[in-house]
C-alpha cells in the first residue's frame, strides 16, 4: 500500500498520522510524509521577499521535524518512509503530488471544524477530499481511538459499486480480532415511504438485509464481530451520522457516491454529508482515476 500522509506540523496533524499507523495494512507500506510550504503573495512590489530566504529555510526546518516524528510512529521491515517538501497552494498541492506518487490512500487531519454546529471541515481538508484522484481518510483529531481498544468500524452499504469499492478496500486490511464492524443499510424515508405500500417496504426491508448478510458473510473470517443494521431515515447521510455518534463509531468507511463525471467537482450528497457532519473520522474509498 502506498500513502501519502499530509502534515503541516500542527498536533492536529500528528494524531491523523498517528491513527494510520495504529490501522492494520498487508504487505510492504510506503508512506509519503507531504509538507507544503505556502508562499504568501508579495502585495509590495518585491521589496517584502527580502525576507523569503530565512522563511523557507525556518519553515523546512520545521518541516522536517515534524516528519522524523512521524516517521518514529511506523516501523517495520516492511515500511519505508520518505519525506517531500513542496510550495504552493496546499490543497492543490496535496493533490498533485498524491497522483505523482500514485498513492492509493491520502491521509489528513480534519481541521477547522466549528466548535458549536460541527458543520464544516477546513478549506484543505474539503478540498483535498473533493478534488483527489484516490481514497481518501480524514481524521478527527479530537476523536482518535484508544489503541488498547478494538477499533469500531461503520460501513455504509447499499450494493452500489463505490459501496461494493469501500467493502473491498476495507478487505484489504487484516483488521483482525480489534475491530467491530457495523454493516450499515439506510432506507430513505421521504422518497420511498411516501407512496409506497407496507409490502413494499418490507420488500425493501428484506432486499437490504440480504445485502448486508451477504458483505457480512464475507467479512466474518477477517474480523471477529459484525453486525448489521437496517436504517431508516428522511437523510441517508445524516442516518448514518446519527448512528456514527450513538454507537461510539470510530471511523465510517463508504464509496464515493453521486459523483458527476463531466465536473469531477463535488462530492456525492451523502459522503459530502458524511464527511463534514461526521464526529469520527471518515473514510471516502474512491476509484482511482489518474
Amino acid at each position: 500500500m502506498k500513502a501519502l500522509i499530509a502534515t503541516d506540523g500542527s498536533q492536529n496533524a500528528y494524531e491523523a498520522a498517528k491513527m494510520f499507523a495504529t490501522l492494520p495494512h498487508s504487505g510492504p507500506l510506503e508512506v509519503h510524509v507531504l509538507t507544503v510550504i505556502y508562499m504568501p503573495p508579495d502585495d509590495s512590489g518585491g521589496m517584502a521577499y527580502a525576507w523569503l530566504p530565512e522563511f523557507i529555510q525556518t519553515e523546512e526546518a520545521r518541516a522536517k521535524e515534524g516528519f522524523e516524528k512521524i516517521a518514529a510512529l511506523f516501523v517495520g521491515d516492511d515500511v519505508v518512509t520518505n519525506h517531500l517538501i513542496c510550495h504552493g497552494h496546499v490543497g492543490h498541492s496535496i493533490a498533485e503530488e498524491a497522483r505523482r506518487a500514485n498513492v492509493d490512500l491520502i491521509v489528513i487531519g480534519a481541521q477547522g471544524h466549528s466548535a458549536i454546529a460541527r458543520v464544516l471541515l477546513g478549506s484543505t481538508s474539503d478540498f483535498v477530499a473533493t478534488q483527489a484522484c484516490c481514497s481518501v481518510l480524514a481524521v478527527r483529531s479530537d476523536n482518535v481511538p484508544d489503541t488498547g481498544l478494538p477499533i469500531r468500524v461503520a460501513i455504509a452499504y447499499d450494493g452500489s459499486e463505490p459501496a461494493r469499492l469501500a467493502v473491498d478496500e476495507f478487505m484489504k486490511s487484516s483488521w483482525g480480532p480489534k475491530c467491530d464492524v457495523h454493516l450499515l443499510h439506510v432506507l430513505p424515508q421521504g422518497s420511498m415511504f411516501t407512496r409506497a405500500t407496507s409490502q413494499d417496504i418490507d420488500g425493501a426491508r428484506t432486499m437490504g438485509q440480504a445485502m448486508v448478510d451477504e458483505v457480512a458473510q464475507r467479512l466474518k473470517p477477517s474480523v471477529s464481530n459484525v453486525s448489521t443494521h437496517i436504517l431508516e431515515g428522511d437523510s441517508i447521510g445524516q442516518t448514518i451520522t446519527e448512528f456514527a455518534q450513538d454507537n461510539g463509531v470510530d471511523l465510517v468507511m463508504l464509496g464515493e457516491t453521486g459523483r458527476s463525471a463531466i465536473s469531477q467537482l463535488f462530492l456525492g450528497s451523502v459522503t459530502r454529508y458524511v464527511l463534514r457532519h461526521a464526529e469520527c473520522s471518515v473514510w471516502i474509498a474512491r476509484k482511482p482515476r489518474c
